[in-house]
């Protein structure tokens, strides 16, 4: 997909939420998109759609004047979505400006009177269990109330924004992404641990506190009820479909009319939630990473709905895992709870990050230290069967710090916040050095004078120090680290076990080790 392609996707979506939000509004023909971008065939049906819909918005929806609720005045309309009105007001006691949320007309007028009363009760049972939801990540309740049979709930006014416009303004980083989508995890699970589905997670309903930079779940608990209480099919489906999960689309095709709110679930959530993550990981919709997953998409696992290979070049493979786990087509292949994505997002938030000070560390790893490694083996092993001088072979031997060295001094980035991983890295291989030259003069002593003993003897030495390095740092770094130590540790065994080739032997093995540390690292998946 070109980008030239990309961005007229981009741009015709855009034009189509604008028509969806102006149609919402009285003000439709006002706020419409600008005519000479708008393609041809979207200005016609919006001028279709806007005509069809001007008097029924206004005799349905007429906002002009607010609702009268007693505990609140001087309310102005902020917002509006699928389901209600927002209104910003002041408490008359306490003197907070609180948002305040009605059932739009609309959702109401079409429905027989006991179906209505039947929503309201809903409505209100609903927003009862939000005001006993209790987290930091969620937007709070305050009162719940009905008035002249405007049923409505307050809660409060976040100062902020929300994710979407947030990741529209200004991509952002993707540690600060998985931290807030962690985040909202932890309250969705909370939410589902009191009963409650949202039904309308997306990244429009996380807002963003200003001050504070929290991420907060709102409108929880609403989006059920839409669904299963529409007067018009069983089949009525809330929510965006671009953030639904596909069983609760197909349940809405199903023509023998099964029930959405019977197979809306916590596994359905996820999905919604996973999808958002991927929104706020790419900044782009999800119908655009699915256009790019059926244009570039070769190698992805199947029974996933939707990350294109394209993404990976911008998002750490380890985090799309999650969103692909979160957007299985099976609802059982997905995270069992929102907790669980959770614990995975915090994983990957506080994994061994040090690696990122050495950006070009992976590749002179695998291109530059592997391959001397592995000619100082073979060299070594050369001179000595060669019968050489020994100081040549000495020589070789320990030159292979000097590429290592030239590696990391390569490879670090200047700054002060890459001061402590370049003191731990520079100490933790030069202190392998000294260790293994003090070995080397130790064993040259006892075994004097005969330098093809001596040289039998340094290198499984120099395996177990390599060992105990990988050993002791394991709990700082990669946890992979020490399953490398236990390898070192039987290579220390191999190594006395067949002395004749203990140089090429330790060559080869420890270019396999750059290569693995290379491949395997997490820290390297920034």
């Amino acid at each position: 997909m070109t980008d030239s392609t990309s961005a007229s996707n981009q741009s015709s979506e855009d034009h189509l939420a604008e028509l969806e939000r102006s149609a919402e509004r009285r003000d439709a023909v006002a706020t419409a998109p600008d005519d000479s971008t708008l393609p041809f065939d979207h200005r016609r049906l919006y001028s279709l759609i806007d005509e069809l819909c001007a008097p029924i918005r206004i005799a349905v929806t007429d906002t002009a004047t607010p609702p009268e609720i007693p505990e609140y005045d001087e309310l102005s309309e902020i917002g509006r979505g699928g389901m209600g009105i927002v209104y910003a007001g002041r408490h008359k006691r306490t003197r907070r400006t609180d948002a305040i949320k009605v059932i739009r007309p609309d959702r109401l007028v079409a429905g027989l009177p006991g179906t209505m009363a039947q929503m309201r009760v809903r409505f209100e049972r609903e927003s009862q269990l939000a005001a006993r939801v209790a987290h930091e990540h969620i937007v709070p309740v305050y009162q719940v109330g009905e008035t002249d049979g405007c049923s409505w709930y307050s809660m409060q006014l976040v100062d902020g924004t929300s994710l979407y416009d947030l990741c529209r303004e200004n991509p952002l980083s993707v540690e600060r992404a998985a931290r807030y989508i962690e985040r909202v995890a932890r309250a969705l699970d909370t939410v589902h641990r009191h009963g409650i589905l949202h039904g309308d997670i997306k990244p429009h309903n996380i807002l963003i506190e200003r001050e504070t930079d929290r991420p907060m779940l709102s409108d929880f608990g609403l989006g059920d009820l839409i669904a299963s209480e529409s007067t018009n099919t069983t089949n009525s489906v809330a929510g965006t479909l671009s953030y639904l999960a596909p069983e609760l689309v197909q349940a809405a095709k199903n023509a023998s009319g099964t029930d959405v709110s019977a197979v809306r679930s916590v596994s359905s959530d996820v999905y919604s939630l996973g999808t958002t993550l991927l929104f706020a990981l790419t900044g782009r919709s999800p119908s655009l990473n699915q256009a790019d997953t059926r244009e570039k998409q070769t190698d992805l696992p199947t029974g996933h709905t939707g990350v294109g290979r394209i993404q990976t070049l911008v998002v750490p493979i380890s985090l799309l895992r999650i969103c692909m786990r979160c957007q299985a087509l099976d609802p059982n292949d997905r995270y069992h709870s929102a907790a669980e994505m959770a614990d995975d997002l915090l994983k990957w938030i506080n994994r061994p990050a040090w690696n990122q000070h050495f950006p070009r560390l992976r590749s002179v790893l695998v291109k530059v230290l592997a391959p001397v490694l592995v000619f100082n083996g073979v060299a070594v092993w050369w001179l000595s069967s060669q019968g050489a001088a020994e100081g040549w072979s000495w020589l070789i031997m320990f030159s292979g710090y000097a590429p290592l060295f030239f590696t990391i001094l390569a490879s670090q980035q200047p700054g002060r916040e890459t001061d402590r991983a370049r003191r731990e890295l520079w100490s933790i291989w030069l202190g392998n050095m000294a260790g293994s030259l003090a070995c080397f003069v130790a064993l040259r002593i006892l075994c004097h004078p005969d330098p093809l003993r001596t040289l039998a003897v340094v290198y499984p030495c120099w395996a177990a120090i390599s060992a105990v390095t990988f050993f002791a740092k394991s709990g700082n770094f990669w946890s992979g680290y020490r399953w490398v130590g236990i390898a070192w540790s039987a290579l220390t065994i191999m190594l006395a076990l067949v002395p004749a080739y203990s140089t090429m032997i330790f060559g080869i093995c420890s270019a396999v080790t750059c290569v693995v540390i290379a491949r395997c690292d997490e820290a390297f998946d920034k």
